[in-house]
């Protein structure tokens, strides 16, 4: 007995087993954390996060017996292992604060401190290690709060996801066996129709000319003639009843999903404001088995249309809504694709995914073939897509920066809107002569997704005493404007954003839509 006190309480295996499970939890509690605040606003593939999960386990498992053996002490062990997941996952927050004051330190340097933190760290842990055998229930209780964290995260995250599956499996098919949404994959190709070049300018939040000119009262001619001149031909008083980009983007380029599913969706929660009509619309997808980041933006039907005609497409800042590659529909970029171009092309927000939750920063597989990187000869035809967040002005989250008195993101600063339109259409202007310098008789789409799309922007507008319908108009009102040159047809009369896709296809890709009325 007098051995046993001299050396030491014994360590008990139930609790060894107890710290490797804290272990393997510990460095996915916020994984599934930031999965939990994400699968609705914009939803993150769940096989990714459980992919990323296995992978921090091996790496935290084999930190932890790198801490053990160096520190001799599984407490040491468990209490370094704490230290550097924290480390890790606040790396870009430590990393900002601390270049307030070293502004010469880089992010390579910066984890070079920190290694050398941990390192100092452990030989201290060396030296006290005997007394942390007197303090194991401490540690154990550590160790289940740990455990317990990762429960609560992990719980929710795999309840939504069997959710989504069941009801995936329980369809309800009608009698011919077509599932109750049709999302287009195949498509009448007619070769002898022309294929221009295609432009398609994401304007976000940049609500139509009318709705400017009522709201704030002022005058939209001066912008309306710009565009004009340009061969544009803009859609008046257009409204958009998707509020949102989701949501908007999925109306905008499946016109045949649409007419199957998503218009009803659209229409049944059209008077609802930000938050319920969100949750309202991703609870829709979900209830007949749709992931809308696997299942719709990688087959938006615009852009497997226009893959089966033989166009390039390139999107450059599209963002969680748009795909980030199209080696699924299409070889042409076998010329140009590195091993490491395939695999982040068929990674699908995975990059994203380790952008979020590492200190790396892993460009996404279109940053690989950006517009122009290509040699292409006379006949080389191509669709961009652009969603720069210079063409984010007019979201309320920006339209402070256009008045110098605003020192936050005040969503509420409706009065700077104007402001915010007149520099937006600045850019998509400048945007436009560029394309048109380059090749004058490019097809150019200008499109926005929504208006005012902040759940505290509406309710402040609520309160200043303006009706519902009204600040409905505010949300759904897009601006939208086509041009087709005289070359390719043109233009008789405007088309309405829900036709815009529906136009493009039938006219350089064959007959494949009904317009709507």
């Amino acid at each position: 007995m007098t051995k046993i006190i001299k050396e030491g309480l014994p360590k008990c295996k139930t609790d060894n087993i107890l710290y490797y499970i804290a272990v393997l939890f510990m460095p996915s509690i916020l994984l599934f954390d930031l999965y939990n605040r994400n699968r609705v606003e914009n939803h993150i593939v769940f096989t990714h996060v459980l992919i990323l999960a296995a992978v921090f386990a091996v790496v935290g498992s084999l930190l932890f017996l790198g801490f053990k053996f160096f520190s001799e002490s599984l407490e040491g062990a468990l209490v370094l292992s704490v230290i550097f997941w924290i480390l890790f996952w606040l790396f870009e927050e430590m990393y900002g604060f601390f270049t307030r004051f070293f502004s010469t330190l880089t992010p390579i340097g910066f984890m070079a401190l920190l290694g050398a933190g941990l390192v100092v760290l452990t030989f201290i842990f060396l030296i006290f290690s005997p007394s942390f055998v007197t303090l194991r229930p401490v540690f154990n209780i550590l160790a289940i709060c740990l455990a317990v964290m990762f429960l609560i995260n992990f719980i929710p995250a795999v309840s939504h996801e069997l959710f989504i599956q069941r009801e995936r499996a329980e369809i309800v098919f009608d009698e011919e066996g077509i599932e109750p949404f049709q999302l287009k994959r195949t498509f009448f190709i007619d070769p002898s129709l022309p294929s221009p070049d295609i432009l398609w300018l994401h304007a976000d939040g940049m609500m139509n000319l009318e709705t400017v000119e009522w709201f704030w009262g002022e005058s939209q001619e001066h912008l309306r003639e710009e565009f004009v001149k340009r061969g544009f031909v803009i859609y008046p008083d257009a409204q958009l009843y998707a509020a949102g980009t989701f949501s908007a983007l999925i109306a905008l380029k499946s016109p045949m999903f649409y007419d199957s599913f998503w218009g009803d969706v659209l229409n049944r929660h059209n008077t609802e404001l930000r938050n319920p009509r969100i949750g309202n619309l991703r609870d829709s997808l979900a209830s007949v088995g749709i992931d809308h980041r696997a299942d719709l933006v990688p087959y938006y039907e615009l852009l497997v249309a226009l893959t089966a005609r033989g166009y390039e497409i390139d999107v450059t800042g599209g963002g969680r809504e748009m795909p980030n590659s199209f080696w699924h529909l299409s070889d042409t970029y076998s010329d140009v694709a590195s091993p490491w171009y395939r695999f982040l092309a068929n990674a699908g927000d995975l990059p994203e995914l380790l952008n979020l939750t590492t200190p790396f920063n892993i460009p996404p597989a279109t940053e690989y073939v950006a517009i122009g990187d290509r040699q292409s000869d006379d006949n080389y035809e191509s669709f961009a897509y652009f969603h720069w967040k210079s063409l984010m002005y007019t979201h309320m989250t920006y339209a402070w920066r256009h008045d110098p008195y605003i020192e936050s993101r005040d969503t509420t600063a409706v009065h700077v809107y104007p402001l915010a339109f007149e520099y937006m259409a600045q850019q998509l202007l400048e945007l436009i002569d560029v394309a048109i310098e380059k090749n004058p008789n490019t097809v150019i789409v200008v499109q926005a997704d929504h208006g005012f799309h902040m759940r505290s922007t509406q309710h402040h507008i609520l309160d200043q005493g303006y009706s519902l319908e009204q600040v409905l108009e505010l949300i759904h009102s897009v601006f939208s404007a086509v041009r087709i040159p005289a070359e390719y047809g043109g233009l008789d009369a405007p088309i309405a954003p829900l036709n815009i896709s529906r136009e493009l296809v039938n006219r350089f890709v064959g007959e494949n839509y009904t317009l709507l009325p």
